[in-house]
């Protein structure tokens, strides 16, 4: 009985992983390090570095895992842990615009002391060629823990 909605979603989902393939064959995977600034409810801002990766699963619709290591004040450190879900708008020459949110997971450090709590937000950026292969992304992103992030990267398709 479990088995025929794995079906189902099996037959929805091949078409449509053939046709993007078909679409942009050095596009279906991109890797991005990332550098930029988030604020916490209550701290000050911190300094971000971090990586992503996703890959397109139809059209512009894109998922994928990050991971951003949150430098603090003093010993203030976190790090988030979270599933992306992305959608590139058209190809404009050289600039994409896109959309992307998700949730996941936030550890936070500070002195001998941790926790963990939920992650979530969305925004949105652009992307802007410089090679075939290699961009330049700026985004924006409001959510919860952080509340807001500015971040920039550079990245790599495949």
């Amino acid at each position: 009985m479990r088995s025929i909605p794995a079906a189902i979603i099996v037959v929805l989902c091949v078409p449509a992983m053939a046709q993007a393939r078909q679409d942009r064959q050095e596009d279906r995977a991109q890797i991005r390090g990332l550098f930029g600034s988030a604020a916490f409810f209550e701290s000050q801002t911190h300094k971000t570095v971090g990586a992503t990766i996703d890959f397109r699963l139809a059209g512009g619709l894109r998922l994928g895992p990050e991971l951003i290591y949150h430098i603090g004040p003093d010993q203030d450190r976190d790090i988030t842990s979270t599933a992306l879900v992305s959608y590139d708008f058209r190809r404009l020459k050289r600039v994409t615009p896109f959309v992307t949110g998700g949730v996941g997971l936030l550890h936070h450090t500070e002195g001998r002391g941790s926790s963990n709590s939920l992650t979530a937000g969305g925004g949105g950026g652009l992307k802007f060629a410089i090679t075939q292969r290699l961009f330049v992304a700026g985004e924006v992103r409001a959510g919860w823990e952080p509340i807001a992030r500015a971040m920039v990267g550079i990245g790599y398709r495949f």
